[in-house]
Formats: structure tokens, sequence, C-alpha cells
């Protein structure tokens, strides 16, 4: 939540106040919080301190599905990696090709910890941090994967783009249509979260035919168009002659 340091103390201890914020909260950004908070919730306690900070955060718990979820402050990052004020030069560093282990020794710490504090920005909604108003979500979308490998198995990257910016990106084991379809329904399901009707246009692919599938059973009436380089790319492979 949008609170200082100092704000957030009384958000821990005036149980009036802190709801009274989450309200306003709800109202002006309704796309961070979950789908079932409108049906009733109940402040849950706090966390433990973390060791590194000494920050407690405030917890509640939804009536109907009884998940209970960690309100933080936004002067800490996600999942108080750091505080804002101490990282903040170092991810505007991150722009540029700096070495991690530059950094380490200009900043303190170590080199896998500036490794992995932008990492960390990825848990949040893409869609719901990114676009926030539903009417900027794209309707027309490019869909492409790369392989990767994570703790030495082979996966693959499924992202997706629109409105010149990435807004959906994430892990398959396969290249199958069964894992691709989870792995692009990540962006349908935080874009379906900010607008209920959304539904997109088109959506550019290459010819793997387990992604154009993943798409049309995400979304039905989708069209989905075949990029023109990939198409002369076949053509020429599939020519007599030059």
């Amino acid at each position: 939540m949008p609170l200082s340091e100092d704000e957030y103390e009384r958000f821990l201890s005036d149980r009036t106040s802190a709801k009274a914020r989450l309200q306003e909260f709800y109202e002006d950004c309704p796309e961070l919080f979950p789908a079932a908070l409108p049906r009733g919730y109940a402040l849950y306690g706090f966390t433990d301190p973390s060791w590194k900070h000494q920050l407690r955060c405030r917890r509640l718990r939804l009536d109907a599905t009884q998940e209970v979820f960690t309100v933080a402050p936004a002067c800490v990052m996600p999942y108080r990696s750091g505080r804002v004020e101490a990282v903040e030069k170092a991810l505007c560093f991150m722009r540029f090709p700096v070495p991690r282990w530059a950094m380490a020794h200009v900043l303190g710490r170590d080199p896998m910890y500036w490794y992995r504090l932008p990492q960390g920005l990825g848990r949040c909604s893409m869609v719901g941090t990114t676009v926030q108003a539903a009417e900027h979500v794209p309707q027309d979308l490019v869909a492409d994967a790369k392989q990767s490998w994570l703790q030495g198995q082979r996966v693959y990257s499924a992202t997706t783009a629109g409105r010149d910016g990435i807004v959906g990106a994430s892990v398959a084991p396969s290249a199958s249509q069964p894992d691709w379809q989870p792995a692009y329904g990540i962006f349908a399901q935080e874009a379906t979260a900010l607008d209920e009707g959304y539904a997109p246009h088109t959506v550019h692919t290459d010819g793997w035919q387990a992604t154009q599938g993943a798409w049309k059973a995400l979304v039905p009436p989708i069209t989905v168009i075949f990029w023109v380089l990939h198409a002369l790319l076949t053509i020429r492979d599939r020519a007599t002659k030059a």
C-alpha cells in the first residue's frame, strides 16, 4: 500500500484507521486487491518482525475464501527484500549494463542479492501494475516463447506483449498446448481481473500449432495472425529455388 513508514505505524496500531485506509485504496486501485475482498474480510493479526528490517506487517483474511494476505507499506520492496530508499539508486543503475559484482563492490551486499532484487518485482500482477486502467488493456497482442533453463531442466518462457510493452510472462515446462495454456493463461487471468469482459481481438504468433491452439482455447473468438516473417521463412525453406 502507498503508505509512508510513519503512517504505517498508525495503520498497525489503529484498527478503525486501517479499515478506512484499505477502503480508500480499494476504491482507487481495485485491481491490486483480491477479487473476493468486497464480500468481507477481517483483520487477522500481524506477521513476525522481519529480521532484516524489524518491520512487521498487518494481515487480513477474506470471509469468502479464508485466504490470508499480507499488507505491506510502499517503503519496502516486494517480500520485504529491502527498503526502497536503500535500493532506489541500484535499481536506476540496472537500466544500464552494470555488472552485479560491481554494484556489490560499491553498494555492499553480494552480487546475487542485486541479481535477485529486480526478479521480485514480477511477483505482482503484471497487467494490474503496468496497465492499471481497463480501457488501456491491449486488444491486439503478440505472443512468443524462448527456450531457457531452470535448475538444469529445459523450460520455455511464454511472453505476451501489446501496446509497446510486455504484459505477460510465465514459464512452461514443455512446448505443448497443455503447458502453454496455463502459462499464457496468467495474462488472461490478470486482464480479466482488471476488465471482467476482456477479450482481445487478435494475437500474432509464429507457426507453432501449440501456441495457436492455446490462445484459441483461452479466448475462443480471437483471430490468430501468422507472422509475416515466419511465413516468408517457411516459403524460403520449402522453395526449390532461391
